[in-house]
């Protein structure tokens, strides 16, 4: 108990101290493409404290501007983010992180996107405002489709926008998988393996915006199968990791 008390403490003091750097870091070329990913490398240090091992299977497939979609399970996704994002990508968040103290300006100046989810009337300018985003900086869109954090309750049903976005926009979608981390346990003193996969580009030619429904109900179904193949290779012990 007293290891898990010791580990949440520093890894929360050094996430804070993390933000402060970056909100310095992002002050100096506020709105690079490569902020929000330069930035997150700073967090790869908390691995150590929380004794976690990040399995990287592969790299990001395009290089080329897409929008890349990724579970979203708890806090500690914040800290694979650190391993896995991709060059010239722009995150897309919930307006309501604009308010927490260092970190909503820090997210402001990398260069990412606060988005109003409550407010279905304002919809269409969200999906427009990341579409512009993409053809007009040639930039990458990092969302995490689910809209909330699933906390153990699988794959949540994904909104469409960000598949509205990548039609929009001509791109093709890009799936990130990460594990399931209910089985991560910060009292352990043995390492917390990780798994994470970047999957195939999901083809947006000849899709209009009747298709968005179904083009994220496909995703859907890809994402959640290979979470669980990457929770049984994680129960297996078989992975590789990328250099």
């Amino acid at each position: 108990m007293l290891l898990y008390y010791f580990r949440v403490l520093s890894v929360s003091i050094y996430f804070f101290l993390f933000c402060c750097a970056t909100l310095i870091f992002v002050s100096l070329r506020p709105f690079n493409a490569n902020n929000t990913r330069d930035a997150l490398r700073m967090l790869r240090p908390a691995y150590w404290i929380m004794n976690l091992k990040v399995h990287r299977l592969n790299n990001a497939p395009e290089d080329s501007p897409v929008v890349y979609v990724i579970n979203h399970q708890d806090l500690l996704d914040v800290f694979f983010l650190a391993d896995i994002w991709p060059k010239n990508s722009s995150a897309v968040g919930k307006k309501e992180l604009a308010w927490v103290p260092v970190f909503g300006a820090a997210f402001w100046l990398a260069g990412n996107i606060f988005i109003n989810r409550g407010d279905k009337g304002k919809a269409w300018q969200v999906v427009e405002q990341m579409a512009d985003k993409i053809n007009q900086l040639n930039r990458s869109i990092v969302i995490m489709p689910e809209g909330t954090r699933s906390q153990g309750r699988g794959l949540l049903p994904f909104k469409k926008g960000a598949f509205s976005a990548a039609i929009k926009a001509g791109v093709p979608v890009v799936p990130i998988c990460i594990c399931s981390t209910e089985n991560i346990n910060l009292r352990d003193w043995r390492p917390n393996p990780a798994l994470l996969e970047f999957l195939e580009p999901i083809s947006t030619q000849g899709l209009t915006e009747e298709d968005a429904e179904e083009l994220a109900q496909k995703t859907h179904n890809i994402m959640k199968a290979k979470i669980a193949e990457l929770d049984q290779r994680v129960a297996d012990n078989n992975f590789v990791a990328v250099n």
